[in-house]
């Protein structure tokens, strides 16, 4: 009997020395490895003069997995192409992703004035049909964009918005999932009737 003990043990010690050995690779610096840069945007937008400009946007991948993943989606779809921006509200924010706004004609469209800011009647409501769960983890500071929901948590979709200002009464109901890093001024100049002409995932340069 204490043969065999001696021989579990000494395989127990094995074990233990090989796990310490993959501990011990696991807990390499993260330098060693190759860093995956997060996911960037590039949203060309039309405004009412027909003027168009840039804005590029870095996406909050850890913060928000769920809903970036989501956004990058309908973006490879294609999703964003054509909508309009439907609400404006001073020092607050500028919202779009409704597609019922895709085919709007703004000659034809009502714009109102409202507790909610400057919108676009008949929008507002409209969504790809697939919604994402609440990931509040990140701040709506000024140029983040945050997700668009109903009173339920859980009912973010399409629609997103850029916080005008820091917006942090925000932070513990709604997502944040991205950040301009170019076009701030564009986004400050943006209204209800300005046109998403598109929206492209930025491919990283290849180094030379």
């Amino acid at each position: 009997m204490s043969f065999r003990i001696l021989r579990e043990a000494q395989h127990a010690s094995k074990m233990i020395v090989s796990a310490l050995a993959v501990a011990s690779v696991v807990s390499l610096p993260s330098s060693v490895f190759a860093r995956v840069a997060p996911p960037k945007l590039a949203m060309v937008v039309e405004m009412k003069n027909k003027k168009t400009a840039t804005i590029e946007i870095e996406l909050y991948q850890k913060d928000a997995p769920k809903t970036v993943e989501h956004i990058l989606d309908l973006v490879n779809k294609k999703f964003y192409d054509g909508i309009l921006f439907h609400r404006y509200q001073a020092g607050f924010v500028v919202q779009a992703g409704d597609p019922k706004s895709r085919n709007m004609d703004m000659k034809n469209a009502v714009i109102e004035n409202t507790r909610n800011g400057v919108v676009i009647s008949g929008l507002g409501e409209g969504g790809s049909g697939t919604t994402v769960p609440l990931e509040a983890k990140a701040k709506h500071d000024r140029g983040t964009l945050g997700m668009a929901r109903s009173s339920a948590p859980d009912s973010g979709d399409s629609q997103f918005f850029f916080n005008l200002k820091d917006n942090t009464p925000l932070d513990s109901g709604y997502c944040s999932f991205g950040k301009i890093t170019k076009g701030l001024d564009v986004m400050d100049k943006l209204r209800a009737g300005d046109r998403i002409k598109t929206v492209r995932v930025i491919t990283p340069k290849k180094k030379k």
